[in-house]
């Protein structure tokens, strides 16, 4: 079986995605990236030196968005392509929400990123924070919708506060958040996968929702040598 390795919020972090890529050349590994990607943002663009360092790693990175990233910029990379992944540079596949990716093993991926801001007052429309980064009602349903069976589900948040977290922030924030949860939630329900992996709350931990295990990864470490609160290595066996 083909081996995966779930990598965190990198937020453009290249010396974070080279030691993860390492770590997947190594262990002979696809990359899976669970949004705040952040190698496209107003004014910077690391897209060309990630995927260099990937080509020559020879890793392939699949990756989805979060609440920090540009989203026009990756959808209009989409060119209208919503249901499967896009290869926006060599070795680099962006995942937009409600897709699905079949690996050559059989093992089916379902995607969809997106998570409100907690600190969305504090930033710029069109610069550093977009309304896009919300999952809307038809992504949603194209999530719900997709078809089975999904063994992987991977979203930037999570089914409900990961233990340790609590309701915070405005009110309006508050709101946005839980529906978020239970949008994810209801996929989980939906498609019962082996695996459900998210980021977004830069913290790890495992928890089970019924039959599935979820499995929350932190973010970009301030040492890139230090990995492992931010990867899991799987494989569907």
């Amino acid at each position: 079986m083909t081996k995966f390795l779930f990598i965190g919020d990198t937020h453009g972090q290249l010396d974070f995605v080279t030691a993860a890529a390492k770590r997947a050349c190594q262990l002979n590994a696809d990359l899976i990236q669970c949004g705040d990607w952040g190698f496209i943002w107003p004014g910077k663009s690391e897209l060309p030196e990630l995927s260099a360092m990937l080509v020559t790693m020879g890793v392939t990175m699949r990756f989805i968005d979060g609440n920090h990233d540009e989203h026009p910029v990756l959808r209009r990379l989409c060119n209208g392509q919503h249901d499967l992944g896009v290869e926006i540079a060599p070795r680099v596949i962006y995942q937009p929400r409600g897709s699905v990716h079949e690996d050559e093993d059989g093992t089916r991926f379902l995607f969809c990123g997106g998570a409100p801001s907690i600190d969305r007052e504090g930033r710029v429309k069109g610069k550093s924070w977009w309304p896009e980064e919300t999952i809307t009602a038809a992504e949603f349903k194209q999530s719900l919708c997709a078809t089975g069976p999904i063994h992987v589900l991977v979203t930037h948040d999570a089914p409900d506060y990961p233990p340790g977290f609590s309701a915070k922030g405005s009110l309006r924030y508050q709101a946005l958040q839980e529906l978020s949860m239970r949008q994810i939630d209801a996929l989980i329900k939906m498609h019962s996968p082996l695996l459900h992996v998210h980021g977004h709350w830069h913290t790890r931990a495992t928890t089970h929702r019924g039959t599935t295990r979820v499995e929350a990864i932190d973010c970009n470490q301030l040492d890139p040598a230090d990995l492992d609160n931010s990867v899991l290595l799987w494989s569907r066996e």
